[in-house]
């Protein structure tokens, strides 16, 4: 009779090494989506900053129209 362990042995190497292959993906993508992350985070400060500058133009030659007005 033969011994049913066998396949078994070989089929858990071959297991054992696609667990590592795939947890070397997900690293990969991981790290990926960590930079892809970081770089969201800094376009949404950059256009907060430019937003603020856009909206601070206006407010200023409005004050400065009101000031050369008032004279």
């Amino acid at each position: 009779m033969p011994d049913p362990t066998n396949g078994w042995t070989e089929w858990s190497k071959y297991v054992l090494k696609e667990l590592e292959r795939l947890n070397t993906c997900y690293d990969s993508l991981n790290e990926k989506m960590n930079k892809i992350s970081n770089d969201i985070m800094m376009l949404k400060v950059k256009s907060g900053v430019w937003g603020a500058i856009a909206g601070l133009i206006p407010v200023v030659i409005a004050l400065i129209l009101w000031t050369l007005s008032q004279k």
